[in-house]
């Protein structure tokens, strides 16, 4: 279980605990902030505001960014979230206190001004950003060919994929490419670091839903990709069926998965981990409309 440091909002009885990575320099340059994060959790954001004394990080609290400079901009709104959703904050001896809105606009404002707005880049700034991701991207395209022989350097790839999307959140190439380097992550750790490779899965997920609200006419290799994703995403389940959240997990994956136009039944029938799958009764169900789906497809598609 990753550990951070964590800024802590109390009101009326429970803990509303933020997370943010511990960056010691707040000046730091976006790529190190990067490296920061990533250093311990393979995900470009660990940001989370929960209830509770449980100060771990679990998988649903992963999140990548959507725009630049994600640590400020993710800690300030949830520090805003969080002061509107408490009745006072802060925390004295004699427990809880609520605090006026005088205090409460104080608070917020100094913890605001601990993670400063940053300026909206400059054209040239802009520009620079642009060249420097279409000059990456070959490396990583040859990365991901490399370490499909050589898994060691998979983190090396995620980290430089996801400097390019945070560079240029729009790049449909460089979402592409960590698209790919966090499903290859999956594959590289999921025999012997299970827990890292639940998060390189999600994260790949993560990734095709954000693909998806910039970009609308994904194309074929690209469905195929997502696709892949989606379908090691509920495989991964069949590692641990009876987690709680598996069914869940599991239904979800198979319903993006025929989203996409997925029509490969034998793959379903023969993937060793769905086998147990067909006579549960928490899963059978999504198995059987999966497939029942593809016939009803195959069907269609004969009598056109």
């Amino acid at each position: 279980m990753v550990r951070q440091q964590s800024v802590k909002l109390v009101g009326r009885g429970k803990n509303s605990t933020l997370m943010t990575p511990r960056i010691p320099n707040r000046n730091l340059d976006h790529y190190t902030v990067l490296n920061t994060a990533t250093s311990s959790c393979s995900d470009p954001v660990i940001a989370f505001f929960s209830h509770g004394e449980d100060s771990g990080l679990s998988d649903r609290a992963l999140t990548s960014p959507s725009e630049p400079r994600w640590t400020t901009m993710v800690f300030r709104g949830l520090v805003c979230a969080g002061m509107l959703a408490c009745v006072g904050c802060g925390q004295r001896n004699t427990g809880p206190q609520t605090y006026n809105d005088a205090e409460k606009k104080a608070q917020v404002e100094k913890l605001l001004a601990a993670y400063p707005a940053e300026p909206t880049d400059r054209p040239e700034q802009t520009q620079q950003k642009e060249v420097e991701v279409e000059e990456t991207l070959p490396r990583v395209v040859t990365m991901l060919e490399e370490i499909k022989t050589d898994p060691s350097r998979v983190d090396e790839v995620v980290k430089l994929s996801m400097h390019l999307v945070s560079l240029v959140p729009k790049h449909r190439a460089a979402n592409i490419a960590y698209c790919k380097a966090q499903l290859a992550a999956f594959f590289a750790k999921e025999a012997n670091a299970p827990f890292d490779a639940l998060v390189a899965i999600n994260s790949a997920a993560r990734q095709i839903e954000r693909f998806r609200d910039i970009f609308d006419d994904p194309s074929e290799d690209e469905r195929q990709l997502f696709q892949e994703v989606y379908f090691n995403q509920a495989r991964r389940e069949g590692y641990f069926p009876n987690g709680e959240e598996a069914p869940v997990a599991f239904k979800n994956a198979i319903e993006n998965l025929m989203k996409l136009g997925f029509r490969d039944a034998e793959r379903i029938r023969s993937e060793p981990t769905f086998q147990g799958f067909f006579t549960n009764p928490q899963f059978a169900p999504v198995l059987e409309a999966a497939l029942s789906q593809i016939e009803g497809s195959a069907a269609e598609d004969q009598s056109k």
